[in-house]
């Protein structure tokens, strides 16, 4: 496993976010949003022979599924993909290895947690003094419950390299894309480090589905109310 680098940037303790896809997609999304939102440059993407042999294509162009966008002062790690259980722990100590160089302020990876009804964020940290720190009244620290995959090894593995690193966690029905809850996210990066990312398109996109789940569980409650005809095969 490789990063690959496509442009330097000379940073000055950026933050860096981090979004694989999870529970409701809200790390993916926000993460997207974020790099578009605040047109972060692409930087550099990781190259692994059992990352899924895909290309992504915007607008024309081809790009791997797991890649870096940036500024001097925000890094943001995205993927399109889900990374293999067997890679999870290179990946992470590799990323960790990396950032050791950029000296980072934070690492804040994002997750979703699942629930009937999604309302709060949560943070999470391996260090109590970092956790300490990051907590306030609106994202409390996560009193029981587990952070898998990258987001749960890369706050590990940066711990270790004495590296500042945290999870953010929000809620989310965790059954479709949820980008209501990756605005929730987006507010709360915001507020904590003054991104200033609008998040009104994915208060759109969330009513967008909203409304189709409505209008698909009207018509499923219509088919199931229909009386049903016995051997329908038989006159």
């Amino acid at each position: 496993m490789e990063y690959v680098s496509k442009k330097e940037i000379t940073y000055k303790e950026p933050l860096v976010i981090t979004g694989f896809p999870g529970i409701g997609l809200v790390g993916s999304i926000a993460s997207y949003h974020l790099l578009k939102n605040l047109k972060l440059e692409y930087v550099g993407y990781i190259e692994d022979p059992k990352l899924p042999e895909i290309m992504i294509v915007e607008e024309g162009i081809a790009y791997p599924p797991v890649r870096v966008y940036a500024r001097d002062d925000l890094v943001v790690f995205f993927s399109d993909v889900m990374i293999p259980p067997e890679l999870i722990y290179s990946m992470s100590n590799m990323i960790s290895d990396r950032l050791k160089e950029l000296n980072p302020k934070m690492v804040v990876t994002l997750e979703g947690f699942a629930s009937m009804n999604p309302e709060k964020s949560f943070w999470v940290s391996s260090s109590e003094d970092i956790l300490n720190s990051i907590l306030d009244e609106d994202t409390p620290a996560l009193q029981l419950g587990m952070v898998g995959g990258i987001p749960g090894a890369l706050i590990k593995c940066c711990n270790d390299r004495d590296i500042p690193a945290a999870c953010l966690i929000t809620e989310t029905v965790g059954l479709r894309p949820d980008p209501r809850g990756a605005s929730k996210i987006i507010e709360n990066l915001n507020k904590k480090y003054n991104l200033d990312a609008d998040t009104e398109e994915l208060i759109k996109e969330a009513e967008n589905i909203e409304e189709k789940m409505k209008s698909l569980a009207k018509e499923h409650a219509k088919l199931m109310s229909k009386p049903k005809t016995e051997n329908p095969m038989y006159m």
